[in-house]
């Protein structure tokens, strides 16, 4: 990739370089979706991990959109 520009990559590509922390993988109806923890039981929709299209037009599953979600202890350990 050619990147014409006169910003430094170290600021293009600064969030790269960084880990997701709060960001994570769950089953939420029968979907998994990637979220950002918000409290301990509200998460904010980032990613729709399907291949499926008709899953994208779900409003419920809409990136962007908080959830609740109260994880099980099955699901920490």
């Amino acid at each position: 990739m050619i990147l014409w520009t006169i910003v430094p990559e170290e600021t293009i590509f600064a969030s790269q370089n960084q880990p997701d922390i709060n960001f994570k993988v769950i089953d939420y109806s029968g979907q998994k979706i990637v979220v950002e923890q918000i409290s301990y039981s509200e998460f904010r929709i980032t990613r729709l991990l399907t291949t499926n299209p008709l899953d994208y037009l779900d409003n419920k599953l809409q990136p962007g959109k908080i959830i609740r979600y109260m994880p099980n202890i099955e699901t920490l350990s």
